[in-house]
């Protein structure tokens, strides 16, 4: 019995680091502008990883001088909202609305990038 369990306690964990994020990557079509997301597998949407590129500055969840936090997340079968603050939590930094779209084996992913004080973008995306 302890064998068995042990087994299955291994498939599972492989399974689920198999699996256990997905990437999606953003720019505008200008490429002034662009981001890359590393998304949690879990119920609920969670950005495990983020950098925001955009009109000369990177921005990341890595802790770099201009270090983001995810403040709010929110995701449904056609839409992703994702709002990151400073690292104090004080001012939403960047605002990122994402409206997907799929049927059979064809997907597509789009929507804006907003960072305060330096613009706002059209992006396409790829990704899961």
């Amino acid at each position: 019995m302890k064998r068995i369990f042990a087994a299955a306690s291994i498939l599972l964990a492989c399974a689920g680091q198999a699996s256990a994020t997905a990437s999606i990557g953003c720019a505008a079509a200008d490429d002034r502008a662009s981001f890359d997301l590393t998304i949690g597998n879990v119920p609920v949407l969670a950005v495990v990883g983020a950098e925001i590129d955009a009109a000369g500055e990177t921005w990341s969840l890595a802790g770099n001088e201009r270090s983001i936090r995810v403040g709010q997340a929110f995701e449904t079968p056609g839409e992703m909202r994702i709002d990151f603050t400073d690292a104090n939590v004080e001012a939403v930094v960047a605002e990122i609305r994402l409206f997907k779209a799929a049927e059979g084996d064809d997907a597509a992913m789009a929507g804006t990038l907003k960072i305060a004080g330096k613009g706002a973008w059209a992006v396409t995306c790829v990704g899961p």
